[in-house]
């Protein structure tokens, strides 16, 4: 079926199939692909030619904005994911490049956006081979990393790889960047008090995150388009709450942002960024951080260990971030997108239009379905079939590349 073919009455999906004006970019449609970590990186960071045909089949499905998983600014910055891709250095231009123009020829009318990101404490001396360095000293209970405080010095020169890397990106042919502000990376923990405890400028939470967009900006032109991805809320105390994250939009208003993205959580309490299932055998066996548990003692682990760390998960409901990017829609003049628990028709509908929101992003569903976008236009379905097993969140710790386990597991059962 071909992109748009067949569509079903425009009431009946407005306003999601309307395009979205923003202010330097204009997107066909309301409905985003969500930075998801696709694990077809080389072990240097270079991205296969894989990535393209996984691009390619997102565009076919009719999603009109696709956000590249998160790529990392410097070797120090890469997560501990061993297929990561990276925009680190100029001669990964090429390859993403080859990659960009696969996609755009195929499909013109989607925009593709590269996610920025710098880990901080969350990642693995072992994974970058340099110390781990965060906003402050404080270790990560997930990761058990020492971690070592930044240097005035140093924060700047991170500013700068921001900068160097969406300049890449653009040479890439990219549409446009997202600066990776959540999810506990080294941006989210400027912004968190519980992890930003510094007592220079930059103990000025949102300061670091609004250099990146003005260097950004500086290397790339006003002309070229940047998204922020930021956690509403995250679960330490003192930590983010959604006024601080009004707060912080409020101040990205006057650094010529064109819409931010609102998310939850950070990767200490990984599951409540995705919620769903925590299938904790597979964690054991796949995941470098618990792996090494020898499988003697795992029964004893899960029996002493599991349940307290699992008790801390939030349950899965749809839209679970709306009500969150609603508050924050009304305090601010910048466009504001929804990602988490987006399942049914009628639920992103509600978002667009009860909650007032301008787009929704999809990570989960688009791993099972790339074509849903195609699906709920053209009558075919009216939700995703993504039943939130979170097998393919799990593998994304291992070498393996994304997919959807439950559907390969229907088709060859």
């Amino acid at each position: 079926m071909e992109r748009g073919e067949q569509a079903r009455p425009m009431q009946k999906v407005a306003p999601l199939f309307t395009p979205l004006a923003l202010s330097r970019i204009t997107l066909e449609n309301r409905l985003f692909r969500a930075a998801t970590y696709e694990g077809f990186g080389d072990s240097r960071g270079f991205p296969r030619p894989e990535l393209g045909e996984f691009y390619l089949d997102l565009a076919r499905g009719g999603v009109g904005t696709i956000i590249t998983g998160f790529a990392f600014v410097s070797r120090a910055g890469r997560a501990m994911q061993p297929a990561q891709c990276g925009i680190d250095d100029d001669d990964k231009v090429g390859p993403w490049k080859a990659i960009v123009d696969r996609v755009k020829r195929e499909v013109p009318s989607v925009r593709m956006v590269m996610q920025l990101a710098h880990t901080g404490r969350q990642t693995r001396r072992e994974s970058t081979g340099l110390p781990v360095v965060g906003a402050s000293s404080r270790q990560c209970s997930y990761f058990r990393q020492r971690v070592t405080a930044l240097e005035d010095r140093n924060v700047e020169t991170i500013v700068a790889e921001f900068g160097r890397a969406a300049f890449r990106a653009r040479q890439a042919g990219f549409d446009g960047v997202q600066v990776h502000g959540a999810h506990g990376y080294l941006v989210h923990q400027f912004l968190s008090p519980w992890t930003n405890t510094r007592t220079d400028r930059w103990s000025d939470r949102p300061l670091f995150l609004e250099e990146i967009v003005r260097d950004v900006r500086r290397m790339c032109g006003d002309d070229y388009p940047v998204f922020v991805k930021l956690s509403a809320i995250d679960d330490y105390d003192p930590g983010i709450r959604v006024d601080d994250t009004i707060r912080t939009v409020k101040r990205l208003e006057t650094c010529g942002v064109d819409a931010v993205e609102i998310s939850y959580g950070t990767m200490e309490f990984a599951l409540n960024i995705i919620r769903g299932r925590c299938p904790v055998d597979l964690v054991l066996e796949v995941n470098p951080l618990f792996n090494r548990i020898p499988a003697a003692v795992r029964g004893v682990w899960k029996w002493l260990r599991a349940g307290s760390y699992t008790e801390r998960f939030i349950p899965f409901e749809e839209n679970y971030n709306a009500a969150a990017a609603a508050r924050i829609r009304a305090e601010t003049s910048l466009p504001v997108i929804v990602v988490g628990g987006v399942r049914t028709l009628a639920g992103m509908r509600n978002c667009l239009i009860s909650y007032g929101l301008d787009g929704v992003s999809l990570c989960r569903p688009l791993i099972a379905e790339p074509d849903l976008p195609l699906m709920l236009r053209n009558g075919l379905s009216d939700r995703s079939s993504c039943t939130n097993c979170n097998l393919c969140t799990i593998y994304c710790d291992s070498s393996r590349s994304l997919r959807c386990y439950r559907k390969r597991k229907e088709t060859t059962g």
